[in-house]
């Protein structure tokens, strides 16, 4: 070969590969997760003829090292992808969604924390609702169990609350059946008042201390067979009421009935409505229950004393009630199945996805296989707690002994338990001379509690409002506008009706000195004339939109507490409805004193004045004092609520979960 060909034929040495033979270019690594990784493969031979006349050895040294190279470029770019997956950030938070607070939650003008399970570091696979909540993180997450009450369709859950709402409704109805007929009855019976308002004060403190034991027994076999018994209870009372009249024994006997059934519809529906829906679905279902139970606790004597003017009396109110009862009963035997479940959070068989169903009507082939399944799934009793000890016998009584419970109940329990009191005594008030109202006339003079109170307890549990309790300033604001409405409430009615029937001079002296009696007919018109029954309907209802107001101030409070002293959001919304139904059993049983008391002390003009006077100047003392103490030691107070409720304990705290995924 001539020096000419040796020129125009270029040839490398490689004798020493790595320091004359140049290494591939590096491939462009391209990050985008579409594309697979690298091949592992050694790159492809060149066309060049230097390599084909190369020694077989060194060739496949130089095959080796570029081997190497690309695989650790293939390396390089896993570990990329890798990353990239692990920063990604989690889908969106829909901005009406609102968030539990816990005791890291830092929250700035609204109860959204933005905390969702995705941020909090959840360990299994985040669950999103469907259709216009398909961005939404459901809350709790549900398990792939279609027995799961989240789980249930759509017609399902509300076929549940609807026969819990209308059981709601009765009871709401049968506590305030005796306000219009109170002095009715009486006569009926040849009784005394002090008799009569037994008949609404003993259920009532009845009521609470069946609503605790329910709260204790629903934690150990489930609300279904309470439910089952209590309606049962009621059945029984709302029958034998239709004819007791002239027969108080007999009617104590019915009213002792519904009041034993009436405790488990006071304290366990919130918790249903939790067991059933997802934080998103919820706020509207809790104002439901709210707006029926106080509206048909307030407005039932409207249309009761319309029914007892009649020739049955009061009968005929409970053979109205006795109707939608029936309706009641089929819904909760056939409606209402067991809402307890035990939700595992890390199950040790996986199961398949399960699509939720979001159907309002039931998609079902009507056979006797379909039926016998259907009715299997309403057994009386199908639920039983994995294990029962004193902590959790002992939830809801602590719950009802926390300090959070003891303040919100001294904040409300006044102008509570002064409207129960007063509503229960308006027949002793305005039925003899010289008002002598009768049953339709004493039900309107609760026009005013129901006007102005059921709009009040609407309007603060809307979202847009409710959210705004995370502020103090809307708090404290809320608190001293209810002191204030309760107090112009309670204050002016007792002063003003004791000022107007206060009996005038017996005598007077003529222009000659002698002495004249006042003509007692004049005595009665004048007294008449002096009083205004829609003024005195308005103050009520003053009184009424007060301890509603103040009412609307517990819940935010009670969900605080939960969520600083709960280990898990399950036993987070547990506490809260523990401490909610505790609540109501205290103020229930103060409502039942009340009650059973006031009609002897404001037997006398004065004594309604001295009434009036004590509770509305008690009142402003007791929210002032309250408010200090939360609001200076708040962070104690709650402390204190964990370890009253014996959870404050830092071996409950897992660290293979987040808050959200721990089930308790």
């Amino acid at each position: 070969m001539s020096m000419a060909e040796s020129m125009d034929s270029p040839t490398i040495k490689i004798s020493e590969p790595e320091k004359d033979v140049a290494a591939p270019p590096p491939a462009a690594i391209n990050y985008r997760k579409t594309l697979p990784p690298l091949p592992l493969s050694p790159l492809p031979e060149t066309s060049q003829p230097s390599w084909r006349d190369a020694d077989t050895e060194e060739l496949k040294d130089a095959a080796s090292t570029a081997e190497t190279l690309n695989s650790l470029l293939s390396s390089l770019q896993v570990a990329a992808d890798e990353e990239e997956e692990e920063n990604r950030p989690p889908r969106p938070i829909s901005k009406d969604v609102t968030r539990p607070d816990t005791a890291a939650t830092k929250t700035t003008g609204t109860t959204a924390t933005g905390i969702s399970y995705a941020s909090a570091g959840s360990q299994r696979t985040i669950k999103y609702g469907t259709g216009r909540h398909a961005n939404v993180e459901l809350s709790p997450q549900p398990s792939e169990d279609p027995a799961d009450p989240l789980n249930w369709p759509l017609w399902k859950k509300h076929l549940n609350l609807g026969g819990l709402l209308l059981m709601a409704a009765l009871v709401g109805a049968m506590k305030t059946a005796y306000v219009s007929v109170n002095s009715a009855v009486a006569v009926d019976g040849d009784v005394s008042y002090s008799a009569v308002v037994a008949l609404t004060g003993v259920p009532l403190m009845l009521a609470a201390a069946t609503g605790m034991a329910s709260l204790i027994v629903a934690r150990i076999w489930g609300k279904r067979p309470v439910y089952l018994v209590s309606t049962a209870l009621v059945l029984v009372g709302m029958a034998w009421n239709a004819h007791v009249r002239g027969k108080l024994a007999e009617n104590m006997a019915a009213r002792v009935f519904q009041g034993l059934g009436w405790g488990a519809f006071d304290t366990l529906v919130l918790g249903s409505i939790q067991d059933t829906y997802f934080e998103h679905e919820r706020e509207s279902k809790i104002i439901m229950y709210s707006t029926i139970s106080v509206g048909t606790m307030l407005g039932a004597p409207l249309l009761g004393g319309l029914a007892s003017s009649g020739p049955r009396g009061f009968e005929l109110q409970f053979d109205i009630m006795s109707a939608f009862l029936s309706v009641a009963v089929v819904l909760l035997l056939f409606g209402a199945p067991e809402t307890a479940y035990d939700r595992q959070v890390f199950s040790d068989v996986p199961l398949p996805p399960l699509e939720r169903s979001q159907a309002l009507w039931p998609n079902i082939t009507f056979t006797k296989e379909a039926a016998v399944e259907y009715l299997w799934t309403m057994k009386p009793w199908s639920y039983r707690a994995p294990e029962i000890s004193a902590p959790l016998i002992l939830q809801a009584p602590r719950a009802t002994l926390a300090p959070t419970t003891a303040l919100l109940f001294a904040v409300t329990m006044l102008p509570y338990a002064g409207l129960w009191g007063l509503a229960s005594s308006l027949a002793l008030l305005f039925s003899p001379l010289p008002s002598a109202l009768g049953p339709s006339d004493l039900g309107a003079l609760m026009t005013g509690p129901f006007v102005l109170g059921t709009p009040v307890a609407v309007g603060l549990a809307l979202p847009l409002v409710a959210r705004r309790f995370a502020s103090k300033a809307v708090h404290l604001g809320t608190l001293a506008a209810g002191t204030v409405l309760a107090a112009i409430g309670i204050l002016g009615f007792g002063l003003y009706v004791a000022g107007a029937m206060q009996m005038p001079a017996s005598t007077t002296d003529n222009d000659d000195g002698n002495s004249n009696n006042n003509n007692s007919q004049l005595t009665w018109d004048m007294r008449s004339d002096r009083l205004s029954l829609p003024v005195a309907s308005l103050l009520l209802g003053l009184l009424a939109a007060g301890s509603l107001a103040l009412d609307a101030t517990a819940a935010p409070l009670v969900r605080r507490s939960a969520a600083f002293t709960s280990a898990s959001l399950a036993a987070g919304l547990r506490n809260a409805a523990d401490m909610q139904g505790g609540l109501a059993c205290l103020r229930g049983l103060a409502a039942g004193a009340l009650v059973l008391g006031l009609p002897d002390a404001i037997f006398a003009w004065q004594g309604l004045r001295a009434a009036a006077l004590g509770i509305g100047i008690a009142q402003v003392g007791v929210v002032v004092l309250a408010a200090a103490v939360y609001w200076r030691w708040g962070q104690a107070v709650r402390r204190l609520d964990g370890t009253v409720m014996g959870l404050v304990d830092l071996s409950m705290v897992k660290k293979t979960a987040s808050f959200f995924d721990e089930s308790d």
